[in-house]
């Protein structure tokens, strides 16, 4: 009788250790999303900041079409993006990034900017 008690209680204690690295898990990855969720909302708005000051006619989208990719480096440089940003995938700052851009295009009166891996 006193085997199956400990044996029980082995078993949850077991079952809470479980529960509780599941819990850990999902509420790390969850903010880690949020995180790489809010880089990316931020770099695409200071893309879209940059279309509306520098594209005055967004037919140059549809006559140029290098136009619809921006680096980190064209936000940089031209002021709507610090170069001490820290992307929290790879954490490493944006100004050393040269592969990831911003897509930006042009629907229903306004810009559209999706973040894109290079």
């Amino acid at each position: 009788m006193k085997n199956k008690k400990r044996l029980l209680i082995i078993l949850l204690i077991l079952i809470i250790i479980v529960l509780v690295v599941l819990l850990t898990v999902i509420v790390v990855g969850g903010i880690k999303n949020k995180e790489i969720n809010d880089f990316q909302n931020e770099v695409a708005e200071a893309a879209c900041n940059y279309a509306s000051s520098e594209y005055n006619n967004p037919s140059l989208l549809e006559a140029y079409p290098h136009l619809t990719k921006v680096n980190y480096s064209t936000l940089i440089n031209s002021g709507f993006l610090s170069e001490d940003l820290i992307d929290p995938k790879t954490h490493e700052k944006v100004s050393e990034n040269t592969t990831d851009y911003i897509e930006i295009t042009y629907a229903d009166n306004s810009y559209i900017c999706t973040f894109k891996e290079g």
